[in-house]
């Protein structure tokens, strides 16, 4: 998607199909200023990728300078990073005592809508059974594998699937989170100092394989 100026205004974004009708059309000359994702600066057409459609014109310096325009986040997207935000901050908040219960709030949050995305024919289980399973005494000492790993499975298939280029979710590194949890009751707590270190690592792979799937399927 591009931006460009008209009038001193900035006009987009638009597809680089319509900059090709501006520019037959006149509205875009070589002295209009363009801006596109992976650019530092506004800078004129003829010094962009789009430098072909106006090759043999004179390319004139630029007359204002002017700030990349601001695309917000997808909605989805911003609202994982406002989780994981407030993820992060309850864990801070444990370490002076408080915080558990909004760390585990938050963190169950996370996991429903990352498996709200990764629903598809043959899938284990729809949120709603992913998460509320994990809380069924008993039950949940198995249950957290396929909901907690299996979510890592889960991402990373449908990562490779779309060749999205994000950071795959190491198992290993989560079936050792999960091992450091049930290990802490028999081992006075020590293992619990693993197992956060785990845990935020596993949240923040699984927030930023929620924002790459999102943004790679709009």
């Amino acid at each position: 998607m591009w931006y460009y100026t008209l009038n001193n205004q900035q006009v987009g974004p638009v597809e680089e199909a319509e900059i090709r009708k501006l520019v037959s059309s006149g509205v875009i000359t070589p002295a209009t200023m363009l801006w596109t994702n992976g650019m530092a600066n506004w800078a004129p057409i003829g010094q962009t990728p789009l430098a072909t459609l106006v090759a043999g014109s004179a390319v004139m310096p630029p007359p204002v300078a002017y700030a990349a325009p601001v695309i917000p986040d997808d909605p989805k997207v911003a609202e994982m990073k406002t989780l994981f935000m407030w993820f992060w901050i309850s864990l801070i908040a444990i370490l002076i005592g408080i915080g558990v219960v909004s760390a585990l709030v938050l963190f169950f949050i996370i996991l429903y809508k990352a498996w709200k995305l990764m629903q598809h024919e043959g899938v284990r289980g729809d949120p709603d059974k992913m998460v509320s399973h994990c809380f069924i005494p008993g039950w949940n000492f198995y249950w957290v594998f396929p909901a907690i790993r299996g979510l890592a499975k889960e991402l990373n298939a449908a990562m490779d699937k779309e060749n999205i280029a994000a950071e795959r979710i190491n198992l290993d590194m989560v079936t050792w989170m999960i091992i450091c949890l049930f290990g802490s009751s028999i081992t006075f707590g020590i293992s619990l100092i693993p197992f956060i270190v785990f845990w935020v690592i596993y949240t923040a792979r699984v927030k930023n394989a929620y924002n790459a799937i999102t943004v790679a399927r709009k």
